[in-house]
């Protein structure tokens, strides 16, 4: 917030509605080429932000606010932000009868939004922006770039949510943003750890099935005879069934898949179950039955991955973040 103002009179645009009231008491003018004017009442600012509530009080001696410049009698504060982030965070000083809810457009707007908020210590801004960021519109294709803003801020829930969806993804994959610069080595290596450690649990579960598979299962991998196996006397000697080759490609194509995107959906990717049945098709037992058995197999198969995961949570600490004294 600057605390000095142009002498040289400007024209300024008045804000809409509800901050146009005649009957304010303060003015926030925008940072903008062609200011705008925010008619806004103390009371209201001092509810919803301490900051405003504690600067208000102290005499103008003290006070890290300035008024240099009056518009009608009343004082007008030059502020650092544009007109779009004075308006959004305004928003959160109103009750709801007068204004409605905020929309924000873009990650970038809100990282805006969410500097303002903790600047001015309005905490219904901030859960709002803590919250958004989960959308799905913002999670779901851009978590990686969540995960920074929430290291950034220091929010460990929304990084630990973050980074489960960039499970989605080998994260070398990862195109490059400006975000990255804001989180330290440490909290990228982390969810490198985190990366690492899910995929070694959902391949490994993969690897698993053929042993954890019953003699009175009733799978068709397990049942058939007829058609190649992988080693039926080793199977016998370890105490399970032979599985069918084509069966075990297709455990072993999941596994690796796993292993760089470890997320339960993978298992049912239909390429790799297409490929397998193409293969079972060659025998007359696996052939008819194939397909369904393995689409069933994969669905649960999924589903326990996808709880394997729930229990592992990525380390989050972001001492060093203060330590490098981001905000």
């Amino acid at each position: 917030m600057s605390t000095t103002s142009s002498r040289t009179p400007r024209l300024t645009i008045m804000a809409p509605e509800p901050f146009d009231h005649p009957d304010a008491d303060v003015i926030l003018r925008s940072s903008d080429k062609e200011p705008v004017d925010f008619r806004v009442f103390r009371l209201l600012l001092s509810l919803a932000s301490p900051f405003f509530a504690v600067i208000f009080t102290l005499p103008q001696s003290n006070s890290p606010i300035r008024v240099e410049e009056y518009e009608d009698g009343v004082p007008v504060i030059q502020m650092s932000e544009d007109k779009r982030t004075l308006n959004l965070l305004l928003q959160f000083c109103y009750p709801i009868a007068l204004v409605d809810m905020p929309r924000l457009s873009s990650l970038q707007e809100l990282q805006t939004i969410a500097q303002a908020a903790l600047k001015f210590e309005i905490g219904g801004a901030q859960r709002f922006v803590r919250k958004t960021m989960l959308e799905a519109r913002f999670i779901e294709s851009q978590p990686l770039r969540v995960f920074a803003i929430a290291c950034r801020f220091g929010w460990a829930n929304e990084a630990k949510a973050a980074a489960r969806y960039t499970l989605r993804q080998p994260l070398s994959n990862s195109a490059y943003f400006e975000e990255l610069t804001q989180i330290t080595a440490a909290s990228y290596h982390r969810l490198q750890q985190y990366h690492r450690i899910c995929g070694e649990v959902a391949a490994s579960h993969v690897k698993m099935q053929p042993a954890l598979a019953e003699f009175d299962d009733e799978w068709t991998w397990v049942q058939c005879q007829r058609c190649p196996g992988t080693n039926a006397r080793a199977s016998r000697d370890l105490g399970y069934p032979d599985s069918r080759r084509w069966f075990a490609g297709w455990v072993g194509d999941v596994a690796a898949e796993v292993q760089q995107r470890p997320w339960g959906v993978v298992v049912k990717k239909f390429d790799f179950r297409e490929k397998a049945v193409s293969n079972a098709r060659r025998c007359p037992i696996c052939g008819p039955r194939a397909a369904g058995d393995l689409e069933a197999f994969s669905e649960m198969l999924a589903v326990e991955i996808e709880r394997e995961l729930a229990s592992i949570e990525i380390d989050v600490d972001f001492s060093q973040e203060a330590a490098c004294g981001w905000d």
